[in-house]
């Protein structure tokens, strides 16, 4: 499928947004026949009423996305019977409609949304397991361990959300240097592009702990990748390793060694973005929706980037804290087993899959294996995205996903303990020590 240009569809997201749930009215073309998906013949229950799945659905600021998804609700009830009620709904309301819903026990039978938001429902038992419609799926094994929370299926992966490592990749050829492959190098060659005496920088690290998650992202991806974790899979606190001690070592290095903004300690989840954007640090680490802002301010700026993959640690592992837009069935809808019925032929109509995911321009990503194997993602502006997205982890990995997880990310703890070596100029070795307090206060409770 040709890449879609997003600039020309941007202007729609807003559009969209100013309703709180709408159904799309655009014609769409006619898509293959899910190949493969097992879907009921037409039927009625002996009651005479008609079966109907409710579905809702993120509003996305391509709207192509949203065009095709309705189309595939089209074609599903047209080979099963089964009525869709399609329903978008702009992001920042889905959380606060879901809640009126349960509240009023009328919930819908199936969602799209952020695996972070949906782990929600699960922790108030409002999600049915689906291990039994994931075994009919070809996820990748990256997917799958995105289903898994407190180790059991609870949500089928859509669409990989990995963060781009934006590069300015004109300021380092201009000193002879390819694409840095580690942290280490990463370092190194920022060395040599950095130049704060005319505004700009090399690198664009937050490290802020302003209760966003940017820099506790890129805290735990460093650590991980330089074989620290900070919890293991068994909800053990480990952060106090001499792995996790050089991964501080090594961050606190590059603010000392000035390769990164000095204001940058103080920088919320916005701070990164804006500096890119002004075209005043070289690197940082980002979703798309940087990608989409250069495209309409900065089409210039643009054109000198490229995102690439995460560095790699002393592991030889890249770590990328991200997750994925998943569908999420719940239990108490009035059709879960036709939701689990709808989301298998979105899924396993390859071509028709390829096309939803695509439209996206390369800041979503595959979960289904094969999916991937298309001229789209050869292309150099599509090639980053999709390596990062074969190392995604959740942010917490490889913690057991659950609300103490979630709470000692969202405390920022790595952060803190940043803060303290960078700013208090605190012995490293007591910051850790500090950071494993903090971690174990979280999961002092834990069973």
């Amino acid at each position: 499928m040709k890449k879609f240009k997003k600039a020309a569809v941007l202007c729609m997201s807003m559009v969209m947004a100013l309703s709180t749930a709408c159904s799309p009215s655009t014609p769409v073309k006619e898509t293959a026949k899910a190949e493969g998906a097992e879907v009921s013949k037409k039927t009625e229950p002996a009651t005479g009423e008609k079966q109907k799945i409710v579905f809702w659905d993120k509003s996305e600021y391509i709207k192509e996305y949203n065009t095709i998804m309705a189309q595939k609700c089209k074609e599903f009830t047209e080979q099963t019977g089964i009525e869709v009620d399609y329903v978008i709904v702009p992001p920042n309301d889905i959380k606060q409609k879901i809640m009126a819903g349960i509240e009023a026990k009328n919930v819908p039978d199936l969602i799209v949304g952020d695996d972070a938001l949906c782990a929600q429902f699960v922790t108030m038992d409002q999600i049915a397991d689906v291990a039994d419609l994931n075994a009919k799926l070809e996820l990748t094994d990256t997917a799958k361990n995105i289903a898994l929370l407190n180790n059991k299926e609870m949500l089928t992966p859509l669409a990989f959300l990995a963060p781009g490592m934006y590069w300015r990749k004109d300021v380092w050829e201009e000193k002879g240097l390819k694409e840095p492959i580690t942290w280490e190098e990463l370092k190194e060659q920022a060395k040599k592009v950095n130049d704060p005496k005319n505004g700009f920088y090399a690198l664009g690290f937050p490290m802020g702990a302003s209760g966003g998650g940017d820099a506790e992202g890129f805290m735990r991806s460093v650590i991980n990748s330089f074989g620290g974790v900070v919890v293991d899979a068994d909800g053990k606190v480990t952060v106090n390793s001499k792995e996790t001690l050089e991964a501080l070592k090594y961050v606190a290095s590059l603010f000392e060694e000035g390769l990164v903004p000095p204001d940058a300690i103080t920088w919320d989840d916005m701070g990164n973005n804006n500096a890119y954007l002004a075209g005043t640090v070289g690197v940082i680490f980002n979703s798309g929706s940087v990608w989409s802002a250069l495209e309409k301010e900065n089409p210039e700026l643009l054109a000198k980037t490229q995102i690439i993959a995460y560095p790699a640690g002393p592991s030889g592992k890249t770590f990328v804290p991200g997750g994925s837009n998943v569908f999420a069935t719940f239990k108490n809808g009035k059709n879960p087993e036709g939701a689990k019925q709808l989301a298998a032929f979105i899924l396993n109509d390859k071509p028709a899959y390829q096309e939803l995911v695509e439209a996206m321009n390369g800041m979503w990503q595959p979960v289904t294996a094969g999916s991937d194997e298309t001229d789209f993602w050869k292309q150099p502006a599509n090639v980053g995205w999709l390596a990062n997205s074969k190392a995604v982890v959740r942010n917490f990995h490889p913690a057991p996903a659950d609300e103490y997880a979630q709470q000692a990310f969202a405390n920022q703890v790595c952060v803190k303990a940043m803060q303290k070596i960078i700013v208090n100029k605190m012995d490293p070795q007591k910051a850790l020590d500090e950071l494993e307090a903090d971690v174990i206060a979280v999961y002092k409770d834990r069973k």
